[in-house]
């Protein structure tokens, strides 16, 4: 029934970045906008094939078809990331794993694959990656080693060296150790990824063996390893972040970095955590436990923005065998980052946990929310307005939304 999770873990897209090109005459100034809006769907069948298109400068309206001449195919299509202008993935468009790379041309709205990095094909996670800037970031390859950062060009998709801390986190006694395999965050200046404890036989997949989040907190200039902050969750199990596209944290606009903990999944104690601005470890002070809003529901998605956690939370607990989980059942809802207070934003119909990648954006300043809800024959994105949302666009062709981002 795990197979469950991994076919509804399909997400996709973010936000971010405008370049125009501006030229001037003597009389007036004319400005070519070079930005692309993209939308994602995919069909929920191995091996999940869909489409990556661009409406270029135009931002979609009312009802589209998500199936262009120029539309990007892509199989294992459960989510992108993106930093700036361009996509990044964990599979290429023929589904083999590794990071992959793609810009847009913004005259003709095509894709283009600038580069891959091809990871291991054996064990989840692989390929897990975090951006920098230009020219700096990290990813996790399992077959160069479970305890080693790899370092990597985004610009020239090359790889350019790694950090090797297996001598100081190796431990005997611990029959799996990973590094970086579900999380990478960065604030900073600082690297932080997860340590996870698991199991030789699923080698990390859903195996956790206690319930402390352990984080390695890396100086990026440096590279040395400054030390490991720990949180005990009190429970059995921790999950903190996941194998595919869904980061599971974000640098709010307040400084602090927040994630998620969805620990047992089918058996409650998911939680939300935050390192605080100008400091490197946990904050011991601030927890919010799901448990206490939905008891066995859990949080994969997070936005922090003006004090408010805009998140996706279940009417209803999560089954043991993940029956439910697909199910129309999450509802759109912000927590106050002070009060902890829970409101629901009316007017985003309940969603199924399809697209929980990219559920939650931010475009120009907008947040937007995915919806999927067949009961209703609802297929696109949402607009945010206070605590109220209105339809965006609608998908007629292409498969479930799965992404929405401004390149």
């Amino acid at each position: 029934m795990k197979k469950t999770i991994l076919k509804f873990s399909i997400a996709c897209l973010a936000s971010l970045i405008l370049f125009s090109a501006c030229s001037k005459d003597d009389d007036q100034a004319t400005t070519a906008d070079t930005s692309n809006f993209v939308v994602v769907s995919a069909l929920i069948t191995s091996p999940y094939s869909g489409y990556i298109t661009s409406f270029g400068s135009t931002i979609p309206s009312g009802t589209i078809s998500n199936v262009k001449g120029t539309s990007k195919q892509a199989q294992w299509l459960v989510g992108i990331r993106q930093f700036g202008k361009y996509i990044y993935r964990f599979h290429n468009a023929s589904g083999e794993r590794g990071i992959t790379k793609y810009s847009v041309d913004a005259t003709t709205q095509t894709f283009k694959e600038e580069g891959y990095i091809a990871t291991d094909k054996s064990i989840f996670g692989s390929g897990q990656h975090v951006i920098v800037n230009e020219t700096t970031g990290f990813y996790f390859d399992p077959a160069l080693g479970l305890l080693k950062i790899q370092k990597f060009n985004p610009t020239t998709m090359q790889r350019t060296g790694e950090l090797d801390f297996t001598a100081k986190l190796q431990d005997a006694t611990k029959e799996f150790v990973s590094l970086g395999q579900t999380m990478m965050m960065v604030k900073e200046g600082k690297l932080y990824a997860n340590i996870h404890y698991g199991t030789t036989a699923r080698k990390g997949y859903l195996d956790s063996k206690d319930g402390i989040i352990r984080l390695a907190v890396i100086d990026i200039a440096t590279g040395n390893l400054d030390k490991i902050i720990t949180f005990d969750t009190g429970n059995k199990i921790v999950q903190t972040g996941w194998f595919f596209e869904n980061p599971m944290w974000d640098l709010g606009d307040d400084g602090h970095l927040y994630f998620c903990d969805m620990a047992g999944i089918g058996s409650g104690g998911s939680s939300l955590h935050r390192i605080k601005k100008g400091e490197t470890e946990i904050d011991a002070n601030w927890m919010i436990k799901m448990d206490d809003i939905t008891k066995n529901g859990f949080f994969h998605n997070i936005l922090v923005r003006n004090g408010k956690i805009y998140t996706r939370i279940p009417n209803e607990g999560i089954k043991p065998d993940f029956s439910n989980i697909g199910n129309e059942i999450w509802e759109y809802s912000t927590i106050d980052v002070n009060t902890k207070a829970v409101q629901k934003i009316t007017g985003a119909p309940i969603v199924s946990f399809n697209g929980n990648a990219n559920a939650i954006v931010e475009i120009d300043k907008q947040i937007y929310l995915m919806v999927e809800n067949k009961t209703q024959n609802i297929n696109g994105f949402f607009k945010v307005n206070g605590t109220t949302a209105t339809q965006s666009f609608q998908v007629s062709e292409g498969g479930s939304i799965c992404g929405f981002a401004k390149l």
